[in-house]
C-alpha cells in the first residue's frame, strides 16, 4: 500500500483532496444540533372528561386507557395523571421503536375501547407534552381588547408557527377562547316556569344547522341546508324561547372570553406564552431559525398594536457550546503541532506530519454526513481528543522515516524502508483502537446513543489516519523531507540525549528487578482504587446555560388570580438580582392546569457577562425566597439538558403500590432521611390531598316520590356553577365557538347559593334544593398519579453541591425496611440513566478488553504478549482518579466517553515498545539487550505522541465558556490517564515483559511452527 502511494504520488493525492474536498462539503450541510438524537418514542393520550373528580376519571377513563394499550409492543414504561376533568397517559417505548408505528398502533387501541358518551374523544399525540420547548413566544398589547388578542393568537400567530416543518405541540398560556356566555336569570326563570335544563334544551332546539338531504332533477341535483342557527349575537338574543319570551328576557348573553384557565407575564406585563415544541425527530436549530424568519411576516399581518417577544431560545447556547468546541479543536491542533516541532526540530518534517490532523478531521465529516450522523457536540469533543491519535501514526512514521534518512537512505528509499518498519505497528496500534469501540455499538438507551456518536465519529477519523499514515505521509516525505539541523537542533539535543540516557539506567533497574518493580505496581493500583470513593458520581454536570427555572406551588385550594399575585411578587423579587435580564412567569402551566402551580423561567446575563457562576446565583436566589410567605414549595433550579417524560428535577424516584396512605407513609420516611444531607434540597412529593371539595348527596327517595330523576338534579348542578361543557355552537366566518351557560358570580358564591336552587317536580311545581340534597364539606386529592399501571408516589429534589450518585445512595440507605412487602421503588430521569449508565459501562469496558485481547493475540500471535501490552490499561486509572480528585471532578457520561477512548489511547506506547523489541530479539539480541534497546529508540516516539495529545486536550480542560461543565471533565480524565499510563509504561512494560518471556517462550512450544521446529 505504502509503495503503492510513494510510486503514484498524484493518484494519492487527489485521492485525500477528493476526502477534503467531500469533507467540506458535508460540514457546510450537515444538521447541527446540542446533542446525538436522545429522544424517545414518546405518544401521550389526553382525555377529557368534564365535571369528573379525580378518582372518577382514574376509574372510568385512565385505568382502561392503561389496560387497552399496555400489551402493544415495545412499550418501556407508561405513566399517567387523573386530574380534575383530564387523564393524561404518557407512553415511552424502546429508543428503536418507530414512533409514527407506534402511534397508530395506540389510535387502534383506543378506537376499540368503549367509554361514557360524556366523555370526549381521547387526543393521542406523537410527542412529550411534558417535553421542555425549544422556544417561547410572548404576545401582549396595551390597545386592543383580551378578545380580540386572543382571536388574532388562535386564528392569525398561532396557525402560521404551527404550518412550519418540524414544529410539534404548541402549549398556549395564558390563552382564553372566544366564547358566547349565557348568564340565565335565576328570578325569571321562575317566572316563566322554567329550569335551567328546560332552557339549555330549548336552546338547542333553536340554534340548529343541519343537512336537509337534496333536490334531485333529471340533469342535475342540489344540496338543502336548513340553517336555524343564530346568525349573529342579537339572533341568538332574538331567540325565541317560549311564546313571547325572548333569549335576552330571561338571560344576558355575553360575547366575550373563557374563565382563565391559566396566567401568563413577561417582565410583570400580562399576555399569552406560546410554547413551541419541535418533533422528536426535527433538528433544533432548522426549526428555531424557521420560527425566527417568520415572526417578521406575523408582525405585519397583524400590525404595530401587538407586542412580540421571542425567549427560552436554546439554540444560543447550542450555537455558543459548539463554536468553543470547534475554537478548542482548533487550538488543540495547533499545540499539538507546536509539540511535535519541539521533538522533531525539523520544520518540514513537523510540516509533513501536521497535515494528518485537518485530513483526518475534514475526512471524518464526509463519512459522518454519509452514515447519517448529525455534527454535534459530542462528535466534535470526540474530534478534539482525538487530534493527537491522528497526528501519533504520522508522528511514529515520519520519525522512523528521519532516522532512516539519518543512516545515509535516500528520501524515497527512507519513506519505503521506515513505513516498511513501522507499518505492523500502525496496523497493531489502529486495530487496537479500533477494537474499543465495537462493544460501543452494542449499548441502547441514552448512553448508548451518546456513546454511539462518540465512538463512530473517532472510529472513522481513525481509519482514515491509519491510510494518511501509510500513504500520505511516506508520499509527502519522499519527496519534501529534508534532512539537516537547525541551531535549535544542536541547542536542545543535549537535553533529549540526557534523558534518553537517564530512562536507560532506569529502566535497566527495572528490568533487572522486575518482580519487585511488578509488585510495586500491583500495590499501587490496588491502593488507588481507594480513592474511588472520593469521587462523585453524576449522569451529566450541570451546565451555566444563564437561565434558570423557579418552581412554586401554594396550597390547594388558592384561586388563580391569587396565585397570580403571589407568584408574580416573587417575580419581582428575583428581578432585584443584579444578574437577572427578564422574567417570564405561567401560573398553571402544567398538562392539568393546576391553578396552585406557577413557574418563572429567570433570564440571566451571559455567562461571559458576569463573574458570579449560575449555581452561585441559584443559592442566593434560594436564600433570598425561602422566607417568602403563601407557598408550601419554592425550588429554584438550573434548567436540565434532558427534561420531559415525567422527570424534570435531577432525582426522581418513583414509589409505586395500591395504597395511597402507605405510599405516603415511606415517602416521608424518606424524604426526611434525604433532609439530612444539606447538599439535598427542595425535597417534595407529587402526593397532593386537601384539595376543598363539597359532596352533594341526593336523597333518593324524596327525589323520587316528586318526580325528579336524578340526572335533573345532577345536570341542573353542573349547568349552573360550570361552563366547562358547551350547550350548543355560534359559528362565525366559518369557525364555531361554544356558547356556555352558567349562572353569574353572584349566585354561585357559597352553599346557600346552592341551596336556593329550584328545580321542577312532575306536576309542574318548583321546590328548593336543599330539600332533596345534602351537603358535606370534604378534602380530597388534586391528581392520582400512575407508573406502570400501579398508582404512584414520586420524590422529587434538587442538588446544591452534591452529585447525584450521593442523593441516590442517601436515598436507598436502609430503604428495605422502609418498603415492606407491597410497596416497590424505581428512579426516572437522569438518576435512572445513571444506573444505566454505570451498567452499560462495565459492560463495555469488560467487551472492549475481550476485543483489544483478541485482536492483538492475533496480530503478534502470541497469547502473553497482548497482556503486557494490556497491562496500560488500568495503570492509566491510578492518573484518571488523581486527575479527576485534584480538579474537584466528578464521574459522569462524558468522563466515561473519555475513558473508553483512553483505553485505545494508553495501549500504543506498550505496542511501540513490545513491537520494538520483538524486532531485535528476532536479529538475536538477549530478552534484556532488546527491552533495553527498545527503550532507547521508542522514548521520543512516546513523549512526543503523549505530549502532542495531552497538550491538544489541554484547551479542553482550562478554557471557560459555554458547555465548559461537560468538556473539562472528559479531558481533565483522559490527560490524567494518559500522563500516569505513559510514565509508568515506560518502566513497567519492559518489566513485564521481562518476567513472562520465559513463560511465552515455553508455550509457544505447543503452536508457534518456528518454536516447534526447535523443540526436539
Amino acid at each position: 500500500m505504502y509503495k503503492f502511494a510513494i510510486e503514484r504520488p498524484i493518484t494519492t493525492l487527489m485521492l485525500f483532496l477528493s476526502l477534503i474536498f467531500f469533507g467540506f462539503m458535508s460540514f457546510s450541510k450537515m444538521n447541527t444540533v446540542l446533542f446525538p438524537k436522545v429522544d424517545f418514542p414518546i405518544i401521550t393520550v389526553q382525555t377529557n372528561y368534564y365535571g369528573a373528580d379525580p378518582a372518577t376519571i382514574e376509574s372510568k377513563v385512565t385505568e382502561k386507557i392503561e389496560e387497552a394499550v399496555s400489551s402493544i409492543s415495545g412499550l418501556d414504561k407508561m405513566s399517567s395523571v387523573s386530574s380534575e376533568d383530564v387523564s393524561v397517559v404518557t407512553l415511552i417505548f424502546d429508543i428503536e421503536v418507530d414512533i409514527t408505528e407506534a402511534a397508530n398502533d395506540v389510535r387502534d387501541k383506543i378506537s376499540a375501547l368503549s367509554l361514557d358518551s360524556a366523555i370526549e374523544k381521547p387526543i393521542v399525540s406523537k410527542l412529550d407534552i411534558g417535553a421542555a420547548p425549544v422556544l417561547s413566544l410572548f404576545i401582549a398589547s396595551s390597545s386592543v381588547k383580551p378578545s380580540q388578542l386572543m382571536i388574532d393568537v388562535d386564528e392569525k400567530i398561532k396557525p402560521m408557527i404551527e404550518r412550519l416543518k418540524g414544529v410539534g405541540n404548541i402549549k398556549t398560556i395564558g390563552y382564553q377562547d372566544r366564547e358566547i356566555r349565557i348568564y340565565p336569570d335565576p328570578f325569571a326563570l321562575r317566572k316563566y316556569g322554567i329550569t335551567t335544563l328546560d332552557l339549555e334544551k330549548l336552546i338547542q332546539a333553536s340554534n340548529v344547522k343541519i343537512s336537509g338531504g337534496k333536490l334531485v332533477a333529471e340533469k342535475e341535483q342540489t344540496i338543502v341546508n336548513i340553517r336555524a342557527n343564530a346568525m349573529s349575537i342579537e339572533s341568538l338574543e332574538n331567540f325565541e324561547i317560549l311564546q313571547g319570551v325572548k333569549l335576552k328576557d330571561i338571560a344576558k348573553i355575553k360575547d366575550g372570553i373563557e374563565d382563565a384557565k391559566s396566567i401568563s407575564t413577561l417582565n410583570g406585563e400580562r399576555g399569552v406564552i406560546l410554547q413551541i415544541q419541535k418533533l422528536s425527530d426535527a433538528n433544533t436549530l432548522n426549526v428555531i431559525n424557521r420560527i425566527k424568519g417568520v415572526i417578521p411576516d406575523i408582525e405585519k399581518r397583524i400590525g404595530s398594536d401587538y407586542k412580540l417577544q421571542y425567549f427560552n431560545d436554546t439554540s444560543n447556547f447550542i450555537n455558543s457550546s459548539l463554536e468553543h468546541v470547534l475554537f478548542d479543536l482548533i487550538y488543540g491542533g495547533i499545540l499539538a503541532i507546536i509539540i511535535v516541532f519541539f521533538f522533531l526540530r525539523n520544520f518540514t518534517a513537523t510540516l509533513v506530519s501536521a497535515v494528518a490532523i485537518p485530513t483526518s478531521i475534514i475526512g471524518t465529516f464526509f463519512l459522518m454526513d454519509l452514515f447519517g450522523y448529525d455534527l454535534n457536540k459530542v462528535s466534535m469533543l470526540g474530534l478534539t481528543l482525538a487530534i493527537g491519535i491522528f497526528i501519533d501514526d504520522a508522528i511514529v512514521v515520519i520519525e522512523n522515516i528521519y532516522k532512516k534518512m539519518e543512516k545515509g537512505l535516500n528520501k524515497v528509499e527512507a519513506s519505503i524502508e521506515g513505513t516498511r518498519e513501522i507499518a505492523f505497528s500502525i496496523l497493531a496500534i489502529s486495530a487496537m483502537l479500533l477494537s474499543v469501540f465495537i462493544p460501543v455499538s452494542m449499548m441502547s438507551s441514552i448512553v448508548g446513543q451518546f456513546f454511539n456518536a462518540f465512538a463512530f465519529t473517532v472510529a472513522i477519523g481513525i481509519f482514515i489516519s491509519y491510510f494518511v499514515a501509510v500513504m500520505l505521509i511516506p508520499t509527502l516525505s519522499a519527496r519534501v523531507l529534508k534532512k539537516g539541523e537547525s541551531k535549535f537542533y544542536h541547542m536542545t539535543e543535549p537535553i533529549f540525549v540526557a534523558i534518553d540516557k537517564s530512562y536507560v539506567k532506569i529502566v535497566g533497574l527495572t528490568i533487572k528487578y522486575a518482580k519487585t518493580t511488578i509488585l510495586l505496581a500491583f500495590l499501587t493500583l490496588i491502593g488507588s482504587f481507594s480513592m474511588v470513593g472520593m469521587i462523585g458520581m453524576d449522569f451529566v454536570p450541570k451546565e451555566d446555560k444563564s437561565e434558570i427555572e423557579v418552581t412554586l406551588k401554594a396550597p390547594i385550594g388558592v384561586s388563580l388570580e391569587e396565585m397570580g399575585r403571589r407568584s408574580e411578587a416573587i417575580a419581582q423579587k428575583i428581578k432585584e438580582n443584579p444578574y437577572v435580564e427578564y422574567t417570564a412567569l405561567t401560573v398553571a402551566y402544567n398538562n392539568t392546569q393546576d391553578a396552585h402551580k406557577a413557574q418563572i423561567y429567570v433570564k440571566l446575563m451571559d455567562v461571559s457577562k458576569r463573574t458570579t457562576t449560575q449555581e452561585q446565583i441559584i443559592q442566593t436566589l434560594r436564600e433570598s425566597l425561602k422566607d417568602f410567605k403563601g407557598f408550601e414549595r419554592i425550588a429554584v433550579a438550573d434548567i436540565p439538558n434532558i427534561k420531559g417524560a415525567g422527570a424534570n428535577a435531577p432525582f426522581v424516584m418513583v414509589l409505586q403500590g395500591s395504597d395511597l396512605d402507605e405510599l405516603q407513609v415511606v415517602a416521608k420516611k424518606i424524604q426526611e432521611r434525604m433532609g439530612k444531607n444539606k447538599g439535598i434540597v427542595e425535597i417534595a412529593d407529587n402526593y397532593e390531598t386537601g384539595k376543598p371539595e363539597l359532596s352533594v348527596e341526593i336523597k333518593r327517595e324524596d327525589a323520587a316520590n316528586l318526580g325528579v330523576s336524578v340526572q335533573e338534579i345532577s345536570s341542573i348542578i353542573s349547568t349552573i356553577l360550570s361552563s366547562e361543557r358547551a350547550v350548543s355552537q355560534f359559528e362565525e366566518n366559518g369557525k364555531q365557538y361554544d356558547i356556555t351557560m352558567r349562572f353569574s358570580d353572584e349566585y354561585r358564591k357559597s352553599v346557600e347559593d346552592l341551596k336556593r336552587l329550584e328545580v321542577k317536580t312532575a306536576n309542574g311545581d318548583f321546590v328548593a334544593l336543599e330539600g332533596l340534597v345534602n351537603f358535606e364539606n370534604s378534602t380530597g386529592p388534586a391528581s392520582i398519579n400512575h407508573y406502570n399501571r400501579q398508582r404512584q408516589i414520586s420524590i422529587e429534589a434538587n442538588l446544591a453541591g452534591v452529585p447525584l450518585g450521593e442523593a441516590v445512595s442517601t436515598a436507598l440507605k436502609g430503604i428495605e425496611k422502609d418498603l415492606g412487602d407491597n410497596i416497590k421503588y424505581s428512579f426516572l430521569g437522569m438518576a435512572e440513566e445513571m444506573g444505566k449508565m454505570g451498567k452499560d459501562f462495565s459492560l463495555a469496558f469488560g467487551l472492549a478488553f475481550l476485543m483489544m485481547f483478541i485482536i492483538l493475540a492475533a496480530l503478534y500471535e502470541s497469547l502473553l504478549q497482548p497482556l503486557i501490552i494490556m497491562v496500560a490499561l488500568p495503570l492509566s486509572f491510578i492518573g484518571v482518579l488523581l486527575a479527576l480528585i485534584l480538579a474537584g471532578k466528578n464521574f459522569n457520561l462524558f468522563t466515561m466517553m473519555g475513558i473508553i477512548l483512553l483505553m485505545g489511547m494508553v495501549g500504543k506506547n506498550a505496542v511501540l515498545l513490545v513491537d520494538f523489541a520483538n524486532q531485535q530479539l528476532k536479529k538475536g539480541l538477549s530478552v534484556t539487550e532488546a527491552l533495553v534497546l527498545a527503550g532507547e529508540k521508542r522514548l521520543r516516539p512516546i513523549l512526543m505522541t503523549t505530549f502532542a495529545m495531552v497538550f491538544a486536550m489541554l484547551p479542553l480542560v482550562f478554557m471557560k465558556g459555554a458547555g465548559y461543565e461537560s468538556n473539562s471533565p472528559m479531558a481533565t480524565a483522559v490527560v490524567g490517564g494518559l500522563i500516569s499510563s505513559m510514565l509508568l509504561t515506560l518502566l513497567i512494560v519492559p518489566a513485564i515483559y521481562k518476567f513472562l518471556s520465559p513463560l511465552d517462550i515455553w508455550m509457544r512450544k505447543f503452536y508457534d511452527l518456528n518454536f516447534m521446529k526447535e523443540s526436539p
